[in-house]
């Protein structure tokens, strides 16, 4: 692979940004990783002082997908500012990163199949359902629309070992192509609360579903999904009396204000360095990664 000049180490780690549950069809190779995102195949190539990425057709795919636009330490120096308590964390993972993915729609279908499920099992689904889309090249495909997807069905789907989750995907891109197809997109011009409430209308999106969409494919920065990682690792932190007690909806909405407060615009982005800390750790106790509702 070409490639333009490397991306220093400090500013970008490709590994740790596809593998922190952000993104479900990047692969590991011999020299570094390949993925898909939108009508692009993109490459990443860990050379002498950090990473040469090369995308295309659009060769500035990888930039945006990256956000490579933004200098990584004025974000994480802003972080450890106003929560020096996570500064050992943001310290682990340099170059770990808030991706911003070319389409919604595809991280709206690939996190709804993420409820009570595992890394592995969420992979084969998310490239199952990527694969009836268009093809790009050999074994890589652009997600479909909603409509598509709509049209394959929940029985076809639940063939495919999609459970339960063939219906909530087959009734929410029928829900999603009714509404036509610049509503999802519209969603951005929202505030943050509003567009978080027009996603929980939608079949099998509760508010962990909806704050991924709003983080990663919207770009709301201060949108905090909490799963049972990042739930685990709040109570530690900053709701100790919780601990070892469900999360209830209104334990949610608390854990994501508190953060919303302590970090305002750069929130998302401390709660992805807290999220990924705990899903190493268990991911160390050879168990399963877990993403749960």
């Amino acid at each position: 692979m070409k490639g333009g000049p490397a991306v220093p180490n400090k500013e970008l780690d490709v590994g740790l940004c596809v593998s922190s549950g952000q993104v479900f069809r990047w692969r590991q190779t011999a020299s570094g990783f390949i993925g898909v995102d939108g009508p692009n195949v993109m490459e990443a190539r860990k050379g002498r002082g950090g990473w040469v990425l090369e995308s295309r057709p659009d060769p500035d795919a990888a930039t945006r997908l990256f956000q490579l636009d933004r200098s990584l330490e004025p974000i994480t120096q802003e972080i450890i500012r106003r929560g020096p308590e996570l500064k050992p964390f943001i310290e682990a993972y340099p170059g770990l990163r808030v991706l911003r993915p070319k389409r919604a729609d595809e991280t709206l279908f690939s996190f709804l199949c993420t409820t009570n499920n595992n890394l592995a099992r969420i992979t084969r689904m998310v490239e199952t359902l990527a694969g009836y889309g268009k093809r790009i090249e050999d074994g890589r495909f652009e997600f479909p629309i909603a409509e598509r997807l709509a049209e394959v069905g929940e029985a076809e789907l639940r063939g495919k070992g999609f459970g339960y989750r063939g219906r909530t995907i087959s009734r929410a891109a029928a829900q999603v192509a009714t509404r036509g197809s610049s509503w999802l997109d519209s969603l951005k011009g929202l505030p943050y609360d509003e567009a978080r409430s027009a996603l929980c209308e939608l079949d099998g999106v509760g508010l962990k579903v909806a704050d991924c969409v709003c983080l990663v494919g919207f770009g709301f920065e201060t949108a905090v999904p909490v799963d049972t990682h990042l739930w685990r690792a709040a109570c530690d932190l900053y709701f100790p009396e919780w601990e070892g007690k469900s999360l209830t909806e209104k334990r949610y909405l608390a854990v994501g204000d508190l953060f919303r407060d302590r970090f305002g615009e750069v929130a998302g982005w401390a709660h992805q360095y807290l999220f990924y800390h705990r899903v190493l750790a268990y991911r160390g106790g050879k168990a399963p990664v877990y993403y749960e509702q």
